[in-house]
């Protein structure tokens, strides 16, 4: 009878042990089926970002092309200093130093950089023609977001302003950032300002991240700065979307709002665009800079000449159009882009024949020529048009070529093309 009861109690704690089990998986599956609506939810960016009230306010600024993308415009201001210290109040606006424009389609994952020098010469109300960065000193970010949308024509969504020695903070929560450093980077080394860099791979705290995002001694002046903080935003896109830290975002997030000084992005926010962003390849992501020349005007409101960034409108629109909205050219616009055609070799045939190519393609070649010596190896494509994605397109007509990208333009034509002995092989 014993060995009998204990038989039979065994056996009900074997069925409440079964009971438990299965409220304990059911408990489990509806936590994560939540957990799972939630994940969907957040990583959907229409639910929290491409929002009703973002659609319309994008067809209402005349902006059609953009009623279905997301765009943010990142600032950063200049690191000031007074009797050899650092000004750190993150309230006080001061002139933009970097300036992005960022675009989003989430439907199809595309994402484009513009970045705009900040010596480009624009009209500020109440001011007259003199810098962008200007436009933050004296109308704050507002007056930066309307200079933007006036000039360019791109409807702002979403703005964040953050100044140096919080971004420092930021790559700090982060661990640190890992960088390529294309040379030695030295200026006044222990002054307040001072930046020394090594060249090389190297692992950068909050501060040495700074200095790299500053330094602007390189053979392009600002625009190789430029091309240092475009740099800095894969870097950093692909540190945070490795998936052994996306458990971090809720707190990077979090810091990041904490640490901006102005923003209209919640955590929530930031945390749905990190979401999204981790299904866009970063091989994809398309970068550019503002086109244009170097120029010296009277400043209006310091009163003598400085030295300015004039952009190019026409090249500009189609760099938006490529960059910002990842839609083909139109037939216009393709025209209206201006070719020049070197013979690198003994013979001008591969260079009409690759002319004739472009013509065909809807582009205007300006004219053929002879290049400086006729032992060119390699297809070379000079691209001034601060488009690197138009620059690749062309290459994809020539075959194996080496292309230069710039964002200057002094020339008469947008792109020179030099072809060499491989296109002739090609041929």
């Amino acid at each position: 009878m014993v060995s009998q009861r204990r038989a039979e109690a065994t056996k009900r704690t074997g069925r409440k042990t079964r009971k438990i089990m299965a409220w304990i998986m059911g408990i489990l599956i509806v936590l994560a089926a939540g957990g799972y609506a939630v994940y969907r939810y957040y990583a959907n960016p229409k639910h929290l970002l491409l929002t009703p009230k973002v659609v319309h306010y994008n067809q209402a600024n005349g902006s059609p092309a953009f009623d279905h993308r997301i765009t943010f415009l990142l600032m950063g201001n200049s690191l000031a200093t007074v009797n050899h210290h650092v000004i750190r109040n993150g309230k006080v606006r001061d002139r933009s130093d970097t300036i992005i424009l960022v675009s989003f389609n989430p439907t199809s994952k595309r994402i484009g950089v513009m970045s705009i020098p900040r010596d480009t010469r624009v009209a500020l109300p109440g001011v007259g023609k003199t810098k962008i960065a200007e436009a933050t000193y004296f109308g704050g970010v507002q007056e930066m977001i309307h200079v933007v949308q006036n000039t360019f024509h791109v409807p702002v969504d979403y703005y964040a302003y953050v100044s140096m020695f919080q971004f420092e903070k930021i790559i700090n929560d982060m661990g640190g950032l890992t960088v390529n450093v294309p040379q030695n980077e030295v200026y006044q080394p222990g002054g307040a300002l001072g930046i020394n860099l090594k060249k090389g791979v190297h692992h950068l705290n909050g501060q040495q991240v700074l200095e790299f995002a500053r330094f602007r001694q390189t053979a392009t002046g600002d625009i190789g700065r430029i091309q240092q903080q475009q740099q800095l935003l894969r870097d950093m896109a692909r540190q945070l979307l490795k998936p052994q830290n996306v458990v971090r975002w809720p707190k990077v997030a979090a810091d990041v709002i904490h640490q901006l000084s102005y923003t209209n992005l919640s955590v929530n926010q930031l945390i749905s665009l990190g979401l999204a962003a981790r299904h866009v390849p970063l091989s994809t992501v398309r970068y550019a800079t503002v086109p244009g020349h170097g120029s010296t005007h009277m400043d209006p409101y310091m009163h003598q000449k400085l030295s300015y960034w004039s952009y190019d409108p026409h090249l500009t629109s189609i760099l938006i159009q490529d960059v910002l909205l990842a839609s083909p050219l139109s037939k216009t616009q393709k025209k209206s882009v201006k070719i020049f055609v070197a013979s690198g070799t003994s013979t001008m045939a591969p260079a009409q024949a690759l002319a004739s190519k472009l013509k065909a393609q809807g582009y205007t070649v300006v004219g053929t020529g002879w290049a400086n010596h006729h032992n060119h190896h390699r297809t070379v494509i000079l691209n001034t048009t601060g488009d690197k994605w138009l620059g690749n397109r062309l290459a994809s007509l020539t075959g194996p070529s080496v292309t230069s990208f710039t964002a200057y333009h002094t020339t008469p034509w947008d792109v020179k093309i030099t072809v060499g002995s491989d296109y002739a092989a090609k041929s």
